[in-house]
């Protein structure tokens, strides 16, 4: 298979703090493989075809989705305004059926992405870190690296082409 469409990146705070990447690797074995799983068909297709059951809109964010022995995986994250672009804001294992705090959690983040108070980096599927150091920051805002950004996260339009 060639390269993806997409790309993914994670919120990092401006303590240098991965937070969504630290939730991944702290899930166990076949949860992270679901996510995999989702990001690898969605990663091939285009933005109007991030449909239920795998992507909800949630208006100025969305949630990738996935059922599992444990509950329901969710990933909320954004569209960035640069094409074929998507950044996890919050990673959440729920039990309930809405999940207001993870939500509220990822609006938070997008806020401070957007004041340029937190930054992304690549998201890392498959290499379980082995020491302590974080992934380095490759997004926009206070933590450095280059300004991959361009702009803030765009609101999802939906289904629309």
């Amino acid at each position: 298979m060639g390269k993806p469409l997409w790309r993914f990146e994670g919120f990092v705070t401006a303590a240098g703090n991965p937070v969504v990447q630290n939730w991944y690797w702290g899930l166990d074995v076949d949860d992270r493989d679901s996510i995999r799983d989702l990001v690898n068909h969605l990663g091939n297709v285009e933005r109007h075809l991030w449909q239920e059951p795998r992507f909800k809109s949630l208006g100025d964010i969305g949630e990738l989705r996935k059922k599992t022995d444990h509950g329901a995986l969710r990933v909320y994250g954004c569209f960035r305004d640069e094409s074929y672009l998507f950044v996890f804001l919050n990673g959440e294992l729920k039990k309930t059926n809405k999940d207001k705090q993870g939500m509220d959690t990822a609006r938070l983040r997008l806020k401070k992405l957007n004041q340029k108070v937190g930054t992304t980096h690549g998201f890392d599927f498959e290499e379980e870190p082995t020491g302590t150091n974080p992934p380095e920051p490759t997004g926009q805002g206070a933590a450095g690296g280059e300004q991959l950004g361009r702009g803030n996260c765009v609101p999802d339009q939906g289904n629309e082409g």
